[in-house]
């Protein structure tokens, strides 16, 4: 059996998507439906996503929760789909900086590479026009420059640690329009932005799988 671990925020736990409750969901259906016709092989998708996670919560969390769910021995991937709340300014300054950015992420996949996990970094999501440099509902503080360059970490990171990393910054703009993939609140995607979330990383998801 082959086990995918998705960690995350609210995007990757499915908020605000109303038709089938995100990507990650959207891969365990999928995935479901391969096997139910015999198409591949028991593949177990855990959505792990915890809304207004940053990486100091994963690196509190990580282990515990891959221990809960890993049988040595069994093929496992990893997906981390972090830095939209890293990258909130607080006291003028992004509330996990880059160092620590990088040393939490290193450290959680060193220890995915411990038990032979395959590792796919996500890059963070771009925000509405409406809200770059804009305080949110939330009050929550966001650049477009943070995220940018906070995808330059996570796919220098993957280079060097030997991992993938699936650049949905660039799938977004390059579908054109982001805000049309974007909800109301201009931080989460939609049901059309999880789906266009889906087919990407299900397309690298099935390269390892295969």
């Amino acid at each position: 059996m082959l086990k995918i671990l998705c960690f995350g925020d609210s995007i990757t736990l499915g908020e605000l998507d109303l038709e089938w409750g995100g990507w990650a969901d959207r891969l365990k259906r999928h995935f479901f439906a391969q096997f139910s016709a015999q198409q591949t092989q028991d593949i177990g998708l855990y959505n792990l996503g915890i809304a207004g996670e940053n990486t100091d919560g994963l690196v509190y969390r990580f282990e515990t929760e891959l221990k809960a769910r890993h049988i040595n021995g069994q093929q496992l991937i990893i997906l981390f789909a972090y830095g939209a709340n890293d990258i909130v300014i607080h006291k003028d300054k992004n509330i996990v900086p880059e160092a620590y950015f990088i040393r939490n992420l290193k450290h959680c996949i060193e220890i995915a590479q411990g038990v032979n996990a395959e590792i796919v970094l996500l890059g963070v999501l771009p925000i509405s026009d409406r809200i770059e440099g804009q305080v949110n509902q939330h009050g929550k503080l966001r650049f477009d420059s943070d995220i940018q360059k906070y995808n330059v970490i996570l796919n220098t990171l993957a280079q060097k640690m030997h991992c993938q990393f699936i650049d949905l910054y660039s799938i977004f703009s390059e579908a054109g329009n982001k805000e049309k993939y974007l909800s109301s609140d201009g931080l989460h995607p939609n049901a059309k932005g999880h789906e266009l979330l889906y087919k990407n990383i299900k397309q690298q998801l099935e390269a390892l799988v295969l």
